[in-house]
């Protein structure tokens, strides 16, 4: 009966393409219609944290949240299969770290499984102002692996921490690990191709997908999924249209 509930599930649930772009890469209509609404100098990266963010076309956040929801930007993404070897879950911010956490363990009584769980983290160091964690944990990675350990999702599969270094840029400043980096170093451990089920937060589930797609070979078949988390600033909205714009342009 629960996998016929599934099945039901799966059938009528929408599916689409996390992508701005279409299978002839042209860009889909709620994409131009999101860049004409505020015109392509609005989309300049800020390089800040996303915390930092200057205020930017606030006045217009009313009128871009429906088209960001066509975009796939505001609402829950749910799995599609009910069967992925890999689940990455993505390192953030403690709020988010946890809500991922959490949206997995309820995929998983939806009737999703995996055959391992792997933490994509690194070299952050903690912000007190902007989440709470116990007292002698120092880095993304310690709050992960300790929000993990104290999570129903321990007892279901195996799990791998990947705890990316920090990387040194081009003035010589040392920069936190992003995304891409925590991917090459979980590709540096080996895994064998397969299905992989990568866990986000919105917004960021189309631009994540489009960041892991770039990283991970064509042997991986990947999906990216994420609750919905609320409203944000027209701020992020934008930062986090442009990154996903450069990461599906490369």
């Amino acid at each position: 009966m629960h996998k016929y509930i599934f099945f039901l599930l799966f059938l009528f649930t929408p599916l689409f393409s996390i992508s701005l772009y279409d299978d002839e890469r042209n860009l889909k209509p709620e994409a131009v219609e999101f860049i004409e609404l505020f015109g392509e100098d609005a989309f300049t990266l800020q390089g800040k944290e996303r915390w930092l963010l200057d205020p930017i076309y606030e006045e217009k956040l009313n009128e871009a949240l429906p088209i960001l929801k066509r975009l796939g930007c505001i609402d829950s993404i749910h799995a599609k299969k009910n069967y992925y070897q890999y689940a990455l879950v993505l390192g953030s911010l403690k709020r988010h770290m946890q809500m991922r956490l959490d949206f997995l363990y309820e995929e998983w009584k939806r009737g999703v499984r995996f055959d391992e769980i792997v933490l994509l983290t690194g070299q952050r160091e903690l912000n007190p102002e902007r989440e709470l964690y116990p007292e002698g944990l120092r880095t993304e990675t310690d709050l992960f692996v300790y929000l993990f350990e104290n999570h129903p999702l321990k007892q279901i599969a195996p799990f791998k921490v990947i705890d990316s270094p920090k990387y040194r840029q081009a003035d010589g400043t040392l920069r936190r690990p992003d995304t891409g980096a925590t991917v090459r170093d979980w590709k540096a451990t080996g895994p064998k191709p397969g299905s992989v089920l990568a866990v986000s937060t919105q917004p960021f589930v189309g631009y994540q997908h489009a960041v892991l797609k770039s990283f991970l070979p064509n042997e991986f078949d990947l999906e990216t999924i994420g609750p919905a988390t609320g409203i944000y600033s027209m701020a992020l909205y934008l930062d986090n249209f442009a990154k996903w714009m450069l990461y599906e342009s490369r």
